[in-house]
């Protein structure tokens, strides 16, 4: 019973943390110059890669940050940060598609799975610091087992919602991506203006 109990709580806890529902407008604006068999990959990927950064943090992360001596809400305002450039990027707007190189497309599309989607807008200083917490508590290995299954359950299910977010762009796209899409960098430079925040204010509470 405390291994199904601890397992649920994982899994609610990471789910809403990551908060995948509300990147999705975000995976919309950044992938809608792609085709659905590229946005799928670049969402696979960025779940694979948020699954494995979650992991190593967890399980090295503290050991880490206490070795170069940084603290967690370091870490918070420099992802803010991040997520601020580009947020700053979407509001002004992207090149158009007939403006890359084939080169440059599939730069872009590497970068934009690792940041923003993978780190900091699915695993990033709220996910980390909540499975830092759980994996803390799991003095068994049963519990560190269910630790990591909650995890990756998140992950994958996050995975789908991003991959049926295709019926979104249908949606959107009558609408007009591009107004979408500086909406969407809007939000975003608001929630990284609150991870600056966020950060700031646990640097003076400590």
């Amino acid at each position: 019973m405390v291994l199904i109990e601890f397992f649920v709580s994982v899994l609610v806890s990471l789910f809403v943390v990551v908060d995948v529902i509300a990147n999705v407008p975000i995976f919309i604006a950044l992938t809608e110059r792609y085709s659905k068999k590229e946005r799928n990959s670049i969402a696979f990927k960025a779940m694979v890669i948020a699954f494995i950064v979650l992991m190593l943090m967890v399980f090295l992360g503290q050991q880490i940050f206490d070795y170069m001596k940084i603290n967690l809400y370091s870490f918070q305002i420099a992802g803010g940060i991040i997520l601020f450039i580009i947020a700053i990027e979407m509001l002004f707007g992207f090149k158009t598609r007939t403006e890359y190189s084939e080169k440059e497309l599939e730069e872009e599309k590497e970068n934009i799975t690792v940041t923003p989607l993978a780190v900091p807008l699915h695993t990033g200083p709220a996910a980390i610091t909540t499975g830092i917490v759980f994996f803390n508590t799991a003095n068994t290995i049963e519990l560190q087992i269910a630790f990591v299954v909650a995890a990756l359950a998140v992950y994958v299910l996050s995975l789908i919602i991003l991959v049926k977010s295709e019926i979104l762009l249908k949606v959107f796209r009558s609408v007009g991506l591009k107004v979408f899409s500086r909406i969407m960098g809007l939000i975003l430079a608001s929630i990284a203006v609150q991870f600056v925040v966020d950060g700031i204010k646990h640097a003076i509470l400590l």
